[in-house]
């Protein structure tokens, strides 16, 4: 699930790695994290995933403060921070398939690693 990666020019020779460190700064960056790794033209469409994620997280944290919801408050608090880091997780998978498949659309060479 976290494996990492090595990107290779065919060229160049020129590198990129990407290892666990990346998942997490992935998952709390998104899309800038996309940005910075080389691929401008794939931010909007990771700020749309960004978006939506924060969507959901936000849109469980507004049908907890709902009174019609009869759920006790303390489980809605174990939920949304059972909540935080698993969608942290998927954005940064989203993330680093965005990044792994820019990689290969530019031809770069992929190991894993």
């Amino acid at each position: 699930m976290f494996g990492g990666y090595r990107f290779e020019h065919p060229r160049t020779e020129a590198t990129v790695d990407i290892g666990g460190w990346s998942y997490l700064w992935a998952g709390l960056f998104g899309a800038f994290y996309v940005w910075r790794k080389g691929f401008p033209q794939l931010f909007w469409k990771a700020l749309a995933y960004n978006i939506v994620y924060a969507v959901v997280f936000f849109g469980f944290g507004f049908v907890s403060s709902m009174p019609q919801v009869p759920i006790p408050t303390k489980i809605w608090a174990l939920v949304m921070v059972a909540m935080m880091p698993t969608l942290i997780l998927v954005q940064a998978n989203t993330m680093i398939r965005m990044i792994r498949d820019g990689y290969r659309r530019k031809g770069w060479m992929i190991r894993p690693g």
